[in-house]
Parts: C-alpha cells; sequence; structure tokens
C-alpha cells in the first residue's frame, strides 16, 4: 500500500511538503493530495472512502461535501473491482480552488458487463422505468455524475482513470 498526503505549491516545485491541518491559505496558492494505492479486493472500497473522508476533514470540507465525496469513492472503487480485473486500485484526491478532484485509476481491462438493459425503442417508457427500478446494479456512473460537476472517463492501453470533479460551496 502506498499512501501520502501533502500540501505543494501550485506553481512548479521541488518535492512534497506535508500537509497542515490548516485549510489552504489563498485561492491559487496551494493545493492538497490524498494518494493511495490499494489491492483491488472487497477490502478496498471502505478503506479509500475512509482515507477520503479523513483528507476531506483534515481539509475543513463541509458535512454535504463529505458525503458526497464517501458515495462517488465507493462507486468508482467498486467499479473497478467488479470490472476491471485490475490488481489495484489508485485513488488521488486534489483539494483545488473551488473543486475537490477524485480520480480513480486502475491497470485493468475492463470487462462489459452483460446486464439486460430496456431498448428505448421496443419499450414503453414506464416499462422501462420499472425494469431499472427492479435491477441489482448498473446506477453507479449516474450517482456519480449526479454529484460531480464535471466527469472524465480515460481509457488507456495501461488501464483507466476515472475523473469526477465535486464543487465546493
Amino acid at each position: 500500500m502506498i499512501t501520502a498526503q501533502y500540501a505543494q505549491p501550485s506553481r512548479t516545485g521541488t518535492g512534497a511538503i506535508p500537509a497542515a491541518s490548516a485549510a489552504p491559505t489563498g485561492p491559487a496558492t496551494v493545493h492538497r493530495e490524498s494518494l493511495a494505492t490499494l489491492a483491488a479486493t472487497a477490502a478496498a472500497a471502505p478503506a479509500l472512502r475512509r482515507l477520503a473522508t479523513t483528507s476531506a476533514r483534515a481539509w475543513h470540507l463541509d458535512a454535504a461535501t463529505r458525503e458526497a465525496l464517501a458515495l462517488v469513492v465507493t462507486e468508482l472503487v467498486t467499479n473497478v473491482i467488479l470490472h476491471s480485473g485490475s490488481p489495484r486500485v489508485t485513488l488521488r484526491l486534489r483539494l483545488l480552488p473551488g473543486v475537490l478532484r477524485v480520480e480513480v485509476h486502475d491497470t485493468g481491462c475492463w470487462h462489459r458487463r452483460v446486464t439486460r438493459r430496456p431498448d428505448r425503442h421496443t419499450t414503453a417508457p414506464d416499462d422501462a422505468t420499472a425494469d431499472l427500478l427492479h435491477a441489482e446494479s448498473g446506477r453507479g456512473l449516474a450517482l456519480v455524475e449526479a454529484y460531480a460537476a464535471h466527469t472524465t472517463i480515460r481509457p488507456s492501453r495501461t488501464g483507466t482513470t476515472v475523473l469526477a470533479e465535486l464543487p465546493l460551496p
């Protein structure tokens, strides 16, 4: 497991500086970061959720932001565990002016989940809604997108990174 938490000047600087417990001093002077890589097992989701909420508390983020962060981290990490085949999952949090950036990276090759989805052309809207309400899974990214101001999925030959930016009050 690799874990680091540090504050770094927003301009190019040298090395990492241990994080102070105070909030950032100005809008563009400092950003804070937390980083952890764990084995992609069921234990990773609660562990990374705890890291995220502990970091958010240390950065003096409000309760609503901490709750949204916990949900987003849980959903993204769970997706890696269930669908990527990656041996590990990396969570990176960056506190930037006005936004909390959540990045979840895996080194796997995503497996297409076989889930019966209603066909928009052959299913009546009420039937499609009923099918989705009774589905056991499939709402994770929709939940992430509901909380995030911006969401990006970046697949590459070396894995996938999902980026979600949570607006700060």
